[in-house]
């Protein structure tokens, strides 16, 4: 069934899904705003796979403003975390029930709560990542074993809806994941890619010249060990569990897995594509994650480390 879908906020993440999703049959409008929104109305949405010879323009409609009566089947909200407060009170008065946030959250749900109602929001994250240039997306899925579309219930349900959404995400071409407790799910989330995020500027370059720096290769393995160390042990949990073996891998072994891992197209795309372009989100999620730690009476001092170069 073609159900009708808005991108609220069309950047890499949002170009990539609704993009994708539109050539499989979804309705899809993408609201964009400045310099983006220009360059959509002059050059239309064009995406490119990494390895694809030749960007391919994609039919969406293009809009800069969302109005209340304006009701979608599903609001794919693909903001950076800094930008959501600002976007709720026009999300609260549209009459759309679902809406699909795909944002770094290490606090939880209870802003965007107290302002759509919990029942309306689906937290998800996407399982993606690229770069804009000349008006073109370059992005790249992320393998299902690494990363995949991760989505769920704040309650942890398996409800209609999820089913739904998954069925039309994996129709796009996304390896999806539902996961059982999101919170948890987001919190291990930004406890790992906090300071994979952050080892680019801690490194002063980007992930080829982090792979040639044993310190700041180091420094990283630290603090992510600290962090899931943090989740484990105050009772939130370490969630996929399969992170774990992050945890309890010797630091010499991850040293040298990450510094292979950062030497790749995957991680230019994935991770310093992103933390280049990205630096305020990468500050706040980091300090969240950070303040949440104090709130359970944990200090994470390697991680506090890393990001004094923010």
């Amino acid at each position: 069934m073609k159900r009708r879908i808005l991108i609220y906020g069309a950047g890499v993440i949002g170009s990539t899904f609704g993009g994708l999703m539109a050539t499989s049959g979804q309705d899809v409008t993408l609201l964009a705003r400045n310099n983006r929104l220009k360059e959509l109305n002059n050059t239309g949405l064009l995406l490119q796979k990494n390895g694809q010879k030749k960007a391919h323009k994609i039919s969406v409609e293009i809009i800069s403003e969302l109005k209340e009566d304006d009701i979608y089947d599903f609001v794919f909200v693909t903001l950076r975390k800094e930008q959501v407060r600002d976007s709720l009170p026009i999300l609260k008065k549209n009459k759309s029930q679902n809406f699909v946030f795909m944002v770094n959250n290490p606090l939880g749900y209870d802003e965007w709560g107290y302002s759509l109602g919990l029942e309306r929001i689906i937290p998800a994250f996407p399982g993606s990542g690229g770069k804009i240039e000349n008006g073109i997306v370059f992005y790249e899925i992320v393998s299902g074993l690494i990363q995949p579309t991760t989505l769920g219930e704040i309650n942890g349900s398996s409800s209609a809806r999820i089913k739904e959404l998954s069925r039309i995400l994996k129709n796009a071409g996304f390896k999806v994941s539902i996961s059982k407790n999101m919170d948890a799910w987001q919190k291990t989330h930004v406890a790992l890619v906090g300071p994979l995020g952050d080892v680019i500027y801690y490194d002063g370059g980007n992930n080829y010249t982090v792979a040639k720096n044993p310190l700041a290769i180091m420094q990283m393995n630290l603090s992510v060990k600290e962090n899931f160390n943090f989740l484990k042990n105050s009772g939130i949990g370490i969630v996929p569990w399969k992170l774990n073996i992050i945890r309890l891998m010797p630091l010499w072994i991850l040293n040298i897995v990450m510094k292979y891992a950062f030497n790749t197209k995957w991680a230019e795309t994935v991770i310093s594509n992103h933390a280049l372009n990205a630096r305020n989100e990468m500050k706040v999620i980091s300090n969240e994650f950070i303040e949440l730690a104090k709130s359970k009476g944990y200090n994470l001092k390697e991680f506090e480390k890393l990001i004094e170069s923010i």
